[in-house]
């Protein structure tokens, strides 16, 4: 909400999109959202946690799957405590980023930190934001956790029925699983339900480097797939 000076300037900005009037003085303006560019390398970024337990899986714009080498005397649900290095400094920011367990829903979705989606006990990642998981959950009725298969294609709704046997077919077959999913887009102010055509799974990997030997590496600026070291077993 801006008044009429600062609207002047803001549709006079690239990134403007539309602009409604409210009042005599007061007018609703959209801006497209600002975008930040980050070339922190994880390593850099979670120096206190021990790299030799910590394995990068996939990452895509708002996720991370990792695999952790944990206290094998706990379940799958102590996160980080077993791999931390500096426990004093992680005491003392880890809920700047992970939620609170003492806190509410807000702290839980705060802005910019992590909220745990699944926690298991096997993670496979065939592509971006497609993975398939052993979770362990908690049963009302039985009052005990179970162990369950999570076959996960996040921007996909889970009414197109997303199997195993698709994922098996996009290996074998080369067959693209295609889905129809429902979002709610906002332009000059109007808001609109939009059906959309997405592939939901493919064979198709442009969120990492691809190594010879299938692994998939994280992004880091200048470095190709040349650069990376496979060590034989």
């Amino acid at each position: 909400m801006l008044d009429k000076a600062d609207t002047f300037i803001a549709q006079h900005h690239p990134n403007h999109i539309g602009t409604r009037r409210i009042s005599a003085n007061t007018f609703a303006v959209q801006i497209k959202s600002k975008t930040a560019t980050c070339f922190t390398s994880i390593q850099s970024g979670i120096f206190t946690l021990d790299h030799k337990r910590f394995h990068f899986v996939l990452a895509v714009t708002d996720s991370i799957y990792i695999v952790i080498a944990e206290d094998r005397d706990k379940d799958c649900h102590q996160q980080f405590e077993s791999i931390v290095t500096d426990k004093q400094f992680y005491d003392q920011h880890v809920y700047q980023y992970l939620p609170d367990p003492n806190k509410d829903i807000y702290d839980y979705k705060k802005i910019l930190g992590f909220s745990i989606e699944n926690e298991g006990y096997e993670l496979t990642s065939l592509g971006p934001k497609c993975y398939s998981m052993i979770v362990n959950k908690w049963n009302k009725e039985k009052l005990q956790y179970e162990f369950k298969p999570k076959i996960s294609s996040k921007g996909i709704s889970k009414t197109q029925q997303i199997c195993h046997s698709d994922q098996i077919n996009v290996i074998n077959k080369d067959i693209v699983k295609k889905g129809i999913n429902g979002t709610l887009k906002m332009y000059d102010n109007v808001m609109s339900s939009v059906q959309v055509e997405k592939y939901a799974l493919t064979g198709f990997n442009n969120k990492s480097i691809v190594l010879r030997n299938q692994c998939c590496c994280p992004y880091f600026k200048g470095l190709t797939a040349k650069d990376y070291i496979i060590k034989d077993q």
